[in-house]
C-alpha cells in the first residue's frame, strides 16, 4: 500500500530567517485549550470505555455501582476517571442519595469530532 506524499510547493526564504507560514490556525488559543482539555480527558484507554458504555446506555444514565464491575480497579481509581471526564465536560453527573450517576452530555464531543473532519 502507497502513500501519497505531500505537497511541497516552493517557498521564498525572508530576510533574517525562514518563510512565512502559509496557513494560520482555525484555533483561537482559548478554543485549542477547550479542546486540548477534552482530548486529554479522552486519551485514555479506560475513560473511552468509560464513555463508550454510557454512550451506548444514553440516554439512561448509569450508575457508579453499575460500572464498578466493568472495570477491574479500585473504587476510588473509578472515580478519578470519573472525575476527569466530568472536569472536561464530557460526561453529566447526578447525585441521588448515596450513589452518583453519569450520562453523556449532549454535544459534548461534537466540536472535536467538527474540529477533526475539517
Amino acid at each position: 500500500m502507497s502513500t501519497a506524499l505531500p505537497v511541497i510547493s516552493p517557498r521564498e526564504r525572508q530576510a533574517g530567517g525562514c518563510c512565512e507560514a502559509p496557513v494560520e490556525p482555525d484555533l483561537t488559543a482559548a478554543a485549542a485549550v477547550e479542546l486540548a482539555a477534552v482530548v486529554k480527558a479522552l486519551a485514555d484507554p479506560t475513560r473511552l470505555r468509560i464513555v463508550d458504555t454510557l454512550r451506548k446506555a444514553a440516554p439512561e444514565a448509569v450508575c457508579q455501582c453499575e460500572l464498578m464491575p466493568l472495570f477491574d480497579m479500585s473504587q476510588p481509581a473509578l472515580s478519578k476517571h470519573l472525575k476527569v471526564l466530568v472536569g472536561a465536560g464530557v460526561i453529566g453527573t447526578e447525585r441521588r442519595g448515596l450513589w452518583a450517576y453519569y450520562y453523556m452530555l449532549p454535544g459534548a464531543t461534537e466540536e472535536l469530532i467538527a474540529w477533526l473532519k475539517k
